[in-house]
């Protein structure tokens, strides 16, 4: 009994040194902050934003390959970093990131799983599931915008019961915010 006790406790504490070892990676956690304050600012600005993004997803990349990104919310900064790219590879790219960060146990990725699958559906003119994106177009020949929509959306794939278990708003309050100009509150981040 002795050594099934001994044995146990050198798993324990093997496992707790692997634990500390194996932590959160501060440089993906400062890249993360920096997209999202970026975000934040009002009004946006375009023109440092875009560049800023593609320096932050080259740097996430490179991490991907040294295997720099290994906890569950490793993988929920990555996605949200990498959801910000410009082409479909990159919003799939970000999908897969934070169903990662769901593997690994880190449930607060359930919104951005949903919102990064519902920008790969649109950006490959799907209609998107979730109703995590909103548009807002410019009506042509002016500088009037058109009403917020979620359209394409396939509204009716999703019930609200599985809505919730991932975190997102159900379709009641998703209608509410399109006309309160409140499109992503308590739903997710940028």
């Amino acid at each position: 009994m002795k050594i099934l006790h001994g044995i146990g406790l050198l798993f324990l504490l093997a496992t707790a040194v692997n634990t500390a070892q194996a932590g959160d990676n501060p440089r993906l956690k400062t890249m993360f902050d920096a997209d999202q304050a970026e975000r934040e600012k009002d009004p946006i600005n375009w023109g440092t934003l875009i560049p800023n993004d593609t320096k932050r997803r080259t740097e996430l990349h490179r991490m991907l390959e040294q295997n720099a990104v290994t906890t569950g919310l490793d993988y929920y900064e990555a996605a949200f970093i990498q959801q910000h790219g410009l082409k479909p590879d990159d919003y799939l790219l970000a999908h897969v990131l934070a169903m990662a960060a769901l593997a690994k146990g880190y449930t607060q990725a359930r919104w951005i799983a949903a919102a990064t699958l519902d920008r790969y559906l649109q950006q490959n003119r799907h209609p998107q599931i979730f109703g995590t994106q909103t548009t807002i177009r410019t009506m042509a020949g002016s500088r009037e915008e058109e009403a917020p929509t979620r359209a394409p959306f396939n509204a009716a794939l999703i019930p609200d019961s599985l809505r919730a278990t991932l975190g997102v708003a159900d379709l009641k309050t998703l209608a509410n915010r399109l006309s309160q100009k409140d499109y992503h509150s308590s739903d997710g981040e940028n």
